[in-house]
């Protein structure tokens, strides 16, 4: 980092005012306890440099932007004193436990919420929403890998889905849960050639430890892994109101899942597609285009709120009840199918809910452009899995600063908080700088630096200035000691 320094006064009162750096990144990470907790779930490492420490210095990483290698060679805001292959084989650790280091993550979110009196109140809308996205990759050696279809750019591309798993409490949505899957494609081959799948990248992995568990996951169908998140997450305290999905993961299947878990005290809201799939309604079984053609005259209702044209109807869904809305936006659109298993709720409700389904796609867009999301081109597996980890950790320590800031947008929260750490360092190089030029000037003049420095006091205002610099350093190493 170059920095042009013209005054020293200017450099005084950046120091003054990052004086909350501790609260913003190091005191916002500590409210965490990632140490406390790595060693609570017994996930912190015998020997050598700390877990939590490296995992701290990890997720610091995300914020300036850059890679592991690039920080440790160019000592990037001086971030690190450790060489890269500390991180490294932490990203790859087989017995580390990300999926319960992140799930206690959310869990202590949670917490913090209810310290501050923010906790979600019996009539909050609580939901856990499940989305997936495609994370885009270059290499065929990596592990695991496959070629997956992006609904996006409308082709397959070579990479990984990713099945998240978001609980919003009322307020904030946060990551609580997430898999990484392949596409086994019409041949079986997951669209690789015989020669690519001989040189892909294949690790030694022992039954019952957490990466082994892991990578078999990647072979699973989503449904079945989204599934078991929500009964963890359940299980663990997260007691959402509704699930919420989009077209693809709505099913019958599902639906009976959500009702199961909390003896029925979930509900499903999600849309469905306009296919061939039949409800049974008044008796008798009809697809979406069916129940249009004979209701939307008898019960077609304007919505005047959303602007819309809606059809209300109680039905099943193999053994499931449901309500089921079929949604019409002006006289040319096509016709939407909105699924519910609470009968009893209103339009408006269930349109409302729905609508929270679009957080997990802010996110997901937050953490690819600011956190870099799918950046890791590693080709362990477990790195694949400690990239996302990190990711939505960082996430999640941000999400509770936007919340009780004064922050309009995460992209407003993240370029203060690169500006911190930017004022971690800026001022400690300068320190240094300092020290050199009074030991030069001592060398020059035949004095010690100490002499000079008790030259210098004597001007009370300079001496202010330096003292400022002085404490702000001193804090600094202080909050960074107590956290790691």
């Amino acid at each position: 980092m170059d920095a042009k320094i013209e005054k020293i006064s200017e450099l005084s009162k950046l120091l003054s005012v990052k004086n909350r750096m501790s609260d913003d990144l190091f005191h916002l990470f500590g409210k965490f306890g990632i140490g406390r907790l790595l060693s609570q779930l017994s996930l912190e490492k015998q020997d050598g440099v700390s877990a939590s420490e490296l995992i701290l210095s990890l997720c610091l990483f995300r914020i300036v932007g850059d890679s592991i290698h690039s920080i440790c060679k160019h000592k990037i805001y001086e971030l690190s004193n450790h060489g890269k292959n500390c991180f490294y084989r932490m990203m790859i650790r087989p017995s580390m436990d990300w999926r319960r280091l992140m799930n206690h993550f959310a869990l202590r979110y949670m917490c913090l919420l209810r310290k501050y009196g923010e906790a979600p109140r019996p009539d909050t809308t609580t939901c856990f929403i499940i989305d997936d996205t495609v994370r885009e990759k270059s290499g065929v050696r990596m592990e695991g890998v496959s070629r997956v279809f992006d609904h996006v750019k409308g082709k397959c591309v070579l990479g990984y889905k990713l099945l998240l798993c978001a609980f919003f409490d009322g307020k904030t949505t946060i990551p609580f849960d997430f898999s990484l899957h392949q596409e086994k494609g019409k041949q079986g081959d997951c669209g690789l050639t015989k020669q690519q799948r001989r040189k892909a990248y294949h690790a030694k992995r022992n039954n019952g430890s957490p990466d082994y568990e892991r990578f078999q996951e990647c072979k699973k169908p989503k449904m079945e892994v989204a599934v078991d998140m929500l009964r963890r997450g359940w299980k663990m305290g997260l007691h959402a109101k509704y699930v919420i999905t989009d077209s693809w993961f709505t099913c019958e299947q599902l639906m009976a899942c959500v009702r199961s878990i909390g003896k029925g005290a979930m509900h499903f809201v999600g849309l469905a597609k306009l296919g061939k799939t039949k409800y049974t309604v008044s008796g008798r079984k009809k697809n979406a285009a069916e129940l249009i053609a004979a209701y939307e005259r008898e019960r077609g209702k304007v919505c005047r709120k959303y602007r819309c044209r809606y059809i209300r109807l109680n039905g099943n869904l193999g053994d499931t009840p449901v309500r089921i809305f079929l949604i019409k936006y002006g006289r040319n659109s096509a016709w939407n199918v909105l699924l519910t298993t609470d009968t009893t709720m209103s339009f408006v409700k269930a349109f409302e809910v729905y609508q929270i389904r679009w957080n997990i796609e802010v996110m997901n867009k937050e953490t690819k452009q600011y956190l870099g999301l799918g950046g890791y081109q590693g080709c362990d597996f477990n790195g694949q899995i400690a990239d996302a980890t990190l990711c939505y950790l960082t996430y999640t320590v941000m999400t509770l600063e936007k919340r009780f800031g004064e922050y309009q947008t995460m992209g407003e929260l993240f370029s203060d908080m690169e500006d911190d750490l930017m004022a971690l360092t800026l001022w400690k190089r300068v320190l240094a700088c300092i020290e050199r030029i009074l030991r030069a000037l001592g060398e020059t003049l035949g004095v010690t630096p100490q002499q000079l420095m008790a030259a210098i006091s004597v001007n009370d205002k300079e001496m202010g200035k330096i003292l400022v610099m002085a404490e702000a350093l001193e804090k600094r190493d202080d909050e960074h000691k107590r956290i790691a």
